[in-house]
């Protein structure tokens, strides 16, 4: 069983790799840090998930093939919101841009990819599953 907590608004909650090679990020980041991994079938694509013993540490996958030439590999970090339409709403006004809107992912939460008034990415991360200790739809 994973350990879990539930992260307060505000906090980083998450934290995940995009790579065009996640093979060779996976061997890279298993052996430096000594975590595991398990890869998961999500059906139009394979997440990877990282691992310190039983705690989550963060996830990866790969960069769709006609992406490769705009998005380079990056870590992206996530912050947890109450609500991330009025988060969206909020960073907009304040001159954020959208590169992803509201998204849905599952059962589990929904997610947001802007970038702020200097240009730097991040998204944002509602939990919208039931239990969010349930380790079967936990993303933290």
């Amino acid at each position: 069983m994973s350990t879990t907590t539930t992260p307060q608004s505000g906090e980083f909650c998450w934290n995940e790799l995009m790579t065009p090679d996640t093979k060779k990020a996976q061997a890279f980041y298993t052996e430096l840090l000594g975590w595991t991994s398990q890869d998961h079938d999500m059906g139009d694509m394979t997440y990877t998930m990282f691992m310190s013993g039983d705690k989550r540490m963060g996830g990866m996958f790969q960069t769709p093939k006609d992406k490769v030439d705009q998005i380079p590999p990056h870590w992206m970090s996530y912050i947890s919101v109450e609500d991330v339409e009025e988060t969206l709403e909020k960073a907009k006004a304040l001159g954020a841009d959208v590169i992803v809107p509201v998204t849905t992912v599952a059962n589990k939460g929904r997610f947001i990819v802007i970038t702020g008034p200097t240009g730097a990415p991040i998204a944002f991360w509602q939990c919208i599953q039931e239990d969010p200790k349930d380790e079967s739809t936990n993303i933290y």
